[in-house]
């Protein structure tokens, strides 16, 4: 064990040389689900592109787009005559992921966050010249554009936009309309939405030799893991003989995770259709972990009655959760050793204990 015990320290001390791992900032756009592709990220662009839109922006990010092509493209009008529209069918049944209209000019957008390009170019340069568009855009400039995370493109007559140089000219026009407007819910969602793109374009937040030491480690990793969830059952099932053996009560265990970090909780087995119990969270932080004790709230007998039971004398965190169901209270216990943090689980357990007689005394 002492062999095994200081291979885990060298391991963890070599851990804790790496660099730290980047979390991105989280958007309101990636909290929902992992794949973000093609589409959502079209439809949302589509809708900020449009200068008469909801989001009361106006030309903002259409006038970041056209500011991504080149220069002779700058002073084109920001504005459309028509609401932009998505996934346009041609005549040979393909799909165009985005169409912008003005006066003068027509953009035909395809959108490439991650796949390679592949679409049929040639097919979306007919659709311009199909005999059912001819009157539509007959005199307008066309701009054929691929949207992509380098900005690189194939064919000619198409220009390229990487979505860095969009996220920087969007951040520009954003800041101008900080300026100029009051904030309201799109500009802040126009700013998630930026923020998303920059963690979609950003590089790994793991780097290779983060990446090659876990890879290099799995076995020991493993152990650690095992043995770490070995220390937890033992050390809660010697806390529960423990209180036993105090208290001269059967005590049932249950273990949680709050964060990752394990919650040894306790309560009497004599206890029926209630969920109090006292609950020893380790943090990781010997500073940040706590004793909390949670009072099972019924009816009339509220949180006044627990208090005049439960830590009557400590000075504690106390408050009410689980929409009044619970009453809780909380204590660090990073001066407490181990038979003091027992002592004080059991001296809660009594207090639990008379509260819930108290309950069943009364119903």
């Amino acid at each position: 064990m002492d062999t095994q015990l200081t291979r885990f320290e060298q391991l963890l001390a070599e851990f804790n040389q790496l660099e730290p791992v980047v979390v991105a900032e989280p958007s309101i756009f990636s909290i929902g689900s992992k794949g973000y592709y093609e589409n959502p990220t079209t439809d949302i662009l589509a809708f900020f592109c449009d200068c008469n839109g909801r989001h009361q922006l106006g030309d903002t990010a259409l006038k970041a787009l056209l500011h991504c092509l080149p220069e002779e493209y700058h002073s084109l009008d920001n504005s459309l005559i028509e609401t932009p529209e998505r996934e346009v069918k041609t005549e040979a049944g393909k799909r165009i992921d985005l169409l912008l209209e003005s006066n003068d000019w027509v953009m035909v957008l395809e959108n490439k966050i991650y796949h390679q390009q592949n679409n049929p170019f040639d097919d979306y340069e007919c659709f311009i010249q199909e005999e059912r568009n001819q009157a539509r855009f007959d005199g307008k400039q066309i701009i054929f554009v691929v949207l992509s995370p380098s900005g690189d493109v194939l064919p000619p007559r198409w220009h390229g936009i990487s979505y860095p140089d969009l996220i920087t000219a969007l951040k520009y026009e954003l800041t101008e309309q900080f300026l100029s407007q009051p904030i309201n819910k799109w500009t802040l969602l126009l700013r998630e939405f930026i923020l998303h793109l920059e963690s979609l374009m950003s590089q790994p937040s793991v780097n290779q030799n983060t990446i090659d030491f876990i890879l290099n480690n799995l076995s020991t990793i493993n152990d650690i893991q095992e043995t770490k969830k070995q220390v937890v059952d033992e050390y809660h099932q010697r806390l529960q003989s423990a209180i036993q053996k105090e208290l001269g009560k059967d005590v049932v265990i249950r273990l949680h995770h709050w964060k990752g970090y394990p919650a040894l909780r306790f309560a009497l087995s004599s206890w029926k259709d209630t969920e109090s119990d006292v609950v020893l969270f380790l943090s990781g932080d010997k500073g940040e972990s706590s004793i909390n004790v949670y009072a099972h709230l019924e009816g009339d007998f509220g949180e006044h009655r627990a208090d005049s039971i439960i830590l009557t004398d400590c000075k504690v965190e106390r408050w009410v959760e689980g929409k009044g169901c619970y009453r809780g209270y909380r204590t660090k216990v990073g001066a407490m050793t181990e038979d003091e943090i027992m002592q004080f689980i059991t001296e809660r357990l009594n207090e639990l204990d008379k509260f819930e007689r108290e309950f069943w005394v009364e119903n």
